[in-house]
């Protein structure tokens, strides 16, 4: 009998189910399902409107989707003559919600229905950003492995904005818990966190004995203690949270105590998606935003880098992350202006806009920078905004298109260099994500990068981690790497006097060259290392 684990894949605008077959490697299924309530950014279900910088999105929503992916994935597993032996989740984070202690979510609380308080605040919401800055401001000593700075879309300064603006939602609120280890403690009855939710959004980290410790919160603002209260203790990834409730096997008919590992960040899902068990590997997930992933065997905390976590994405080696706040976000809002009142589907001005930018010879002649959602690695500021120079009025839409593309690679670039200064030498870079699949893209990034960029064949690279870790979580083995097609760099010349003109316009608009300083010898503190590197995968 044919054997598979599902991984379940909670995105930003839908999720997404896989069935990975563990003697193959083979995708065997794959469904979709978009949110009904989709990004709330404008008003809630019942018609408030909501203020400017928020996101929110509907529990529901997650509930609803789990219940029907998981019945066609249980449906496609019998059709194949084979079962599932382990289910994992992914979803986005920071995306943190309040709940009642028996998990219930306060925005399926009558009292709360019309407190946009009480619904999950998505990754990208960034009304929490004067608390962030606040944070920054304090400099606390918790934001060592976070480059010295927290994020709006991040787990305490979004609580802190709850505590501020709607005390009655924090007083009710018995738990503030990441929508992954939600849906974990839906499906398997118990609440467990997750090491990667715990450490790279909330803080929590071995070396201060958890999560920030109360009087440094509290010395932040009264009452911000409070928020360890609604925490948990997190839990190794890789390895199981419990077993399938009754209610739910009978909802999706898989069976009952299939196991279901602790959830992992959908982007770090990515890292094992594309096959890297090993350290000095990029994994860059080119979606709505970027996500970059690389392990390493020590731990150096530097500027810039958004996250080291010990086990964060793979058990035995420190993860570090950095990202962007705005990839095709930024690409999406260029179709979203040329199609403003012209009635043409986005889907053919992205095609569009694709073809004739492709067609263009070399850097576009335009420089822009990436902070169409602010800065996320390495400046960490949610409030900056994006530019656009070099403009005439010969200027076409696919140049500005272009131009737009090129600095999101040249953010990137910028990402390798920070992420090298303190991992060590990357020797290879992995890609996958949504705007991997469009080649002059992934061109422009080897070009800009001066490296091979290799490309998953896999458009479901984090629901196939996350099948990964639910194979992990059941104690089998599902290590078979997809074949990956290289992009070798063509036009790197050209790119690097074009990533020169980007890093003095960063400079500029920074207030401050932010270059990663070359380490000099025995100027960095010694690292934190394994006995021995690597060590053993068994917690």
């Amino acid at each position: 009998m044919r054997s598979f684990a599902c991984g379940l894949d909670f995105g930003t605008e839908s999720a997404r189910a896989l069935l990975l077959d563990l003697a193959t490697g083979e995708e065997a299924a794959v469904a979709v399902h978009p949110y009904a309530h989709g990004i709330m950014d404008r008003s809630l279900p019942g018609g408030r409107p909501l203020p400017p910088l928020w996101a929110l999105q509907h529990p529901a929503d997650y509930l609803e989707a789990a219940r029907i992916l998981l019945g066609r994935m249980c449906a496609e597993a019998r059709r194949l003559g084979g079962t599932v032996a382990g289910i994992g989740i992914d979803s986005t984070a920071s995306s943190p919600l309040p709940a009642r202690a028996d998990g219930t979510p306060l925005a399926l609380v009558d009292a709360f229905r019309d407190q946009p308080h009480a619904y999950v605040k998505l990754w990208k919401h960034h009304a929490a950003e004067p608390h962030a800055q606040a944070i920054n401001a304090a400099a606390p000593p918790f934001l060592k492995y976070y480059g010295g700075k927290t994020s709006a879309e991040w787990s305490l300064a979004k609580a802190w904005q709850v505590l501020d603006e709607a005390p009655q939602v924090w007083d009710a609120a018995e738990r503030w818990i990441e929508a992954g280890d939600w849906l974990v403690w839906q499906l398997a009855g118990e609440e467990v966190r997750s090491i990667c939710q715990a450490g790279y959004k909330a803080h929590w980290q071995p070396e201060w004995g958890g999560y920030p410790d109360r009087q440094t919160l509290q010395q932040l603002h009264p009452g911000l203690e409070t928020w360890v209260d609604r925490l948990a203790p997190p839990r190794p990834v890789g390895t199981p949270a419990g077993g399938l409730t009754r209610r739910w096997a009978d909802a999706t008919g898989l069976p009952e105590g299939t196991p279901v590992a602790v959830a992992v960040i959908d982007a770090h899902a990515a890292v094992p998606g594309v096959g890297v068990r090993s350290p000095g590997i990029l994994v860059l997930v080119l979606g709505t935003s970027s996500c970059h992933m690389v392990m390493s065997r020590a731990a150096r905390p530097a500027p810039g880098i958004a996250g080291i976590v010990d086990g964060g994405i793979l058990p035995g080696y420190y993860g570090y992350e950095a990202g962007q706040a705005a990839t095709d976000d930024m690409l999406e809002w260029w179709v979203r202006i040329l199609g403003w009142d012209a009635g043409r589907h986005p889907d053919a001005l992205f095609d569009k806009l694709n073809a004739e930018a492709a067609g263009l010879s070399g850097p576009s002649g335009l420089v822009a920078l990436d902070w169409w959602n602010g800065c996320r690695t390495p400046l960490m500021d949610a409030s900056l905004k994006g530019v656009l120079t070099g403009m005439t009025l010969a200027v076409t839409p696919a140049q500005i298109y272009r131009a737009l593309v090129e600095a999101t690679a040249f953010g990137t670039r910028v990402v390798v260099e920070t992420l090298e200064a303190a991992s060590g030498s990357i020797a290879e870079v992995r890609a996958t994500g949504g705007l991997s699949r469009t080649e002059f893209i992934v061109q422009i990034y080897a070009d800009v990068l001066g490296r091979e960029v290799r490309v998953s064949p896999s458009p479901h690279a984090t629901a196939r981690g996350a099948a990964v870790y639910g194979a992990m979580a059941a104690g089998r083995d599902a290590d078979a790497s997809p074949a990956l097609r290289p992009y070798h760099p063509r036009a790197t010349a050209a790119y690097d006097a074009a990533y020169h003109a980007y890093r003095d316009l960063f400079a500029h608009f920074s207030g401050a060259s932010t270059a990663p300083a070359r380490r000099r010898p025995g100027a960095d503190p010694p690292p934190r290392e394994h006995n021995g590197g690597r060590r053993s995968t068994r917690q």
